[in-house]
């Protein structure tokens, strides 16, 4: 029996932590997560983690600081086996990192050595890639560059977004620390070094890189809006109003009009052209308003022909 210290906290490391406590040869002996918090209407709730191990019966436990004496001497009583980290939210230090040297496992959620850092998945996408995946790996001190056990991959499409590829890879992350656990001297033995030259940085999203320019190709910005879906969401002015924009369709250019110029406005959306091709969008929502599909909209508000989105 494996003896696993687990430590995450939002909803992507959920399945994991499932699938490690129903398998029968590994004991999930304390869940390290995220300390409780405002969420859903100002209500101070768990963690995701911490709601599903209390479910499922598994001890808890919310350091401010899980490299504090504390936090060690609870963690060297249950002396564990693995330490599994995914997505957890603080960096492990050195002396963690010396007692338990090769024996915390990370996941993280790409193809390394591409889209190390803090949003990958949304890299994932914003560049068109054709495949996404996740990796077991050790830890070391510096971000994403331990040595890889394992990869599990999927493929992703230009209609992938970003709620689809997390729970895609979430699902997936199941089976793969599962199988690093029960066969780690094979995958060990068999590790992959990071191929410095091949590694790439996601950086961090912010607000503003949900700005649509309408000076961009037709496909960089569905890969926006497929990206930042969930946050920070993609946007552009109409009459200095912010406008976002929830879903388009792309359609070849049919007029010479110019750049971010509307073209139309009808039931079937609003027709701008960009850099290669035009786009009909189909959701939209102003400041203060809820989302609406576009023949909603028009049918109390206008939208005014050889007006720009800027």
């Amino acid at each position: 029996m494996k003896k696993i210290i687990f430590m995450g906290t939002p909803e992507f490391s959920v399945n994991p932590l499932v699938s490690l406590h129903e398998n029968k040869e590994i004991s999930v002996e304390l869940v390290i997560t995220g300390q409780d918090k405002k969420r859903s209407r100002n209500k101070i709730l768990p963690t995701p983690v911490k709601s599903k191990a209390i479910e499922l019966g598994i001890k808890t436990y919310e350091p401010s600081n899980v490299n504090s004496e504390e936090s060690i001497n609870l963690i060297n009583d249950i002396n564990p086996d693995f330490i599994v980290v995914i997505a957890y939210g603080q960096l492990i230090k050195d002396e963690l990192l010396s007692k338990y040297k090769d024996r915390i496992i990370n996941i993280h959620s790409s193809i390394l050595p591409k889209y190390r850092g803090a949003a990958p998945m949304q890299w994932t996408i914003l560049n068109k890639d054709k495949q996404a995946g996740v990796c077991s790996m050790l830890i070391e001190k510096t971000m994403d560059t331990g040595d890889i056990l394992d990869i599990a991959k999927i493929e992703i499409d230009e209609n992938t977004d970003i709620e689809s590829l997390h729970d895609k890879l979430s699902e997936i992350s199941g089976p793969l620390i599962v199988n690093t656990i029960l066969d780690y001297d094979n995958l060990y033995k068999n590790r992959t070094k990071q191929d410095e030259a091949k590694a790439t940085y996601s950086k961090k999203i912010d607000k503003s890189m949900g700005h649509i320019d309408f000076n961009e190709e037709a496909s960089d910005i569905k890969a926006k809006i497929m990206a930042f879906s969930n946050w920070p969401g993609t946007f552009s002015y109409y009459k200095n109003n912010k406008i976002k924009i929830h879903k388009i369709t792309i359609i070849e250019k049919y007029t010479d009009n110019k750049i971010g110029q509307i073209i139309d406005a009808n039931k079937d959306g609003i027709f701008v052209n960009c850099s290669d091709a035009c786009i009909r969008i189909e959701e939209i929502q102003f400041e203060g308003k809820k989302r609406m599909d576009v023949k909603s909209f028009l049918l109390g508000n206008d939208i005014e022909k050889g007006e720009y989105l800027s």
